[in-house]
């Protein structure tokens, strides 16, 4: 794969990344390409939420019960008080 006509700030930009990393550009840049294939694209997001039949009432109270839950144990961890309302 080549690319070309990449504007010269951006080249500067991802070497700069790359450095940062301590990896060349050119395994940087693969490493990259790799993360964003693996993600999926807003068509495909959107036709798998479309394929996704809606959350019941209850589902989504347990959804919500569960979550508290878990922030309440994390508050617990971190020494954290509660929210006050």
């Amino acid at each position: 794969m080549n690319v070309k006509n990449l504007e010269r700030d951006v080249v500067e930009r991802l070497a700069e990344q790359a450095a940062a990393e301590g990896m060349s550009q050119q395994e940087w840049i693969r490493q990259a390409l790799r993360r964003t294939a693996a993600r999926m694209s807003p068509a495909e997001l959107l036709a798998a939420r479309a394929a996704q039949k809606p959350m019941t009432d209850a589902e989504f109270a347990d959804v919500r019960s569960k979550a508290a839950a878990r922030r309440q144990t994390a508050l617990g961890r971190l020494g954290a008080p509660g929210r006050r309302r």
